[in-house]
């Protein structure tokens, strides 16, 4: 996502690079908890490992396809926890 002079916006992205699966997890809890100390509520924070593909990305488009992904999970477990009418 983008402002409207081409700056990103300023969603919270977490880029890991060369952890383990295990470790992966540990590391998303333990941010999402200093966050939580800090003021900043963990689901904000959209976090990404890197890839094959992901590796030869520019930094704008990793922010911006990690924080759109992020906005699509986000907005369907929010359909999943509305109630039914």
């Amino acid at each position: 996502m983008e402002t409207s002079d081409n700056r990103p916006q300023q969603n919270p992205v977490v880029f890991l690079h060369g952890f383990s699966g295990e470790a992966l997890f540990e590391i998303v809890k333990a941010v999402k908890k200093a966050a939580g100390e800090a003021g900043i509520a963990g689901e904000t924070i959209a976090f990404a490992s890197s890839t094959v593909n992901n590796m030869e990305w520019k930094i704008r488009k990793l922010v911006r396809e990690v924080t759109k992904e992020h906005e699509a999970i986000r907005r369907k477990e929010e359909e999943t926890r509305a109630p039914r009418k």
